[in-house]
């Protein structure tokens, strides 16, 4: 029990990590292009990449079981297209140079989560937690205020997000493939729109290996590794801890947009950023001491 929820903590955070830093840097290396048309590229080179990792390891049958269950089916097809939307609005705020704005959507994704947690799952909230709650609440407040529009990306992203994570939690599926299923799903609609987009000589993808099109085929592999990084963890912590460790990756986006982007951060954000950490850091200690508790109650 103890290595399952160490390696849950282990795995989420790989995921946040990788999303907090290489995902943006590498989109922003091809903002240029259309954001749907890169989101189609994220769903079709995820789908030929897992297909041909599980066909290698021999696990291509576990996607074919996943058919055998209707709750399967039908919890996959609604995460694939809160996956597609969530892309699409992340791959749209780098274009736009609006990495801020996505991370405070990132920023959102743990309240949602926690809340869905609780109310759906049952899971347990103490004064720790609510504590840790109340500061990220706070510290979002801080956030919104200090923007000049209305967040509709923001919104967007940590509502996506947030329901993705607790449908995924729902069903036993392995994250290779359950993604499988979900960029299969996508690919159905994106390989004729951009087979279109080709056709009309408007596409930036071709098969003479340029660095646009290489860069566009490995949009499978960097979205690939956090999202099957992320499930792994899902299985073996809670919607709420999982979502928590998930701060890492709005964190490395604004030290990205701030260091590498070249981004403007205002003082608040700065202010809210500190306040956020404190949060994690107690809601952190009250999973390790609660796991630990639950530990020495079976070992009794």
């Amino acid at each position: 029990m103890k290595t399952n929820f160490s390696r849950g903590i282990f795995y989420a955070c790989i995921a946040a990590i990788w999303w907090g830093m290489p995902q943006p840097i590498f989109f922003n290396e091809i903002k240029f292009i259309p954001s749907l048309e890169v989101a189609m590229h994220r769903g079709i080179w995820s789908f030929f990449v897992l297909f041909l990792s599980l066909l290698f390891l021999n696990d291509i049958y576990d996607f074919f079981n996943l058919f055998k269950s209707l709750k399967n089916i039908i919890i996959l097809t609604i995460t694939s297209l809160l996956i597609a939307t969530n892309w699409l609005g992340f791959i749209y705020s780098v274009s736009i140079d609006k990495v801020q704005d996505a991370s405070l959507g990132y920023f959102l994704t743990p309240l949602i989560s926690i809340s869905l947690g609780y109310l759906i799952l049952e899971e347990s909230l103490n004064l720790r937690k609510i504590l840790s709650v109340s500061l990220m609440l706070i510290a979002c407040i801080i956030l919104f205020a200090t923007l000049n529009n209305f967040p509709y990306l923001a919104l967007l992203i940590g509502t996506t997000w947030g329901i993705y994570g607790l449908l995924r939690k729902q069903i036993q599926v392995t994250p290779a493939t359950g993604l499988l299923f979900e960029s299969g799903l996508i690919s159905l609609f994106a390989l004729p729109y951009l087979i279109y987009l080709n056709y009309e000589n408007v596409g930036y993808f071709n098969l003479n290996f340029s660095y646009i099109s290489i860069m566009l085929f490995f949009t499978g592999i960097v979205t690939i590794i956090p999202l099957f990084f992320f499930n792994l963890g899902l299985r073996h912590t809670t919607l709420g801890l999982a979502g928590v460790l998930f701060y890492i990756a709005p964190s490395f986006h604004f030290i990205t947009s701030i260091f590498i982007l070249g981004e403007y951060m205002e003082v608040q954000k700065f202010i809210a950023f500190i306040i956020i950490w404190i949060a994690v850091c107690i809601f952190i200690y009250d999973a390790v001491k609660t796991s630990k508790l639950s530990r020495i109650k079976l070992d009794n």
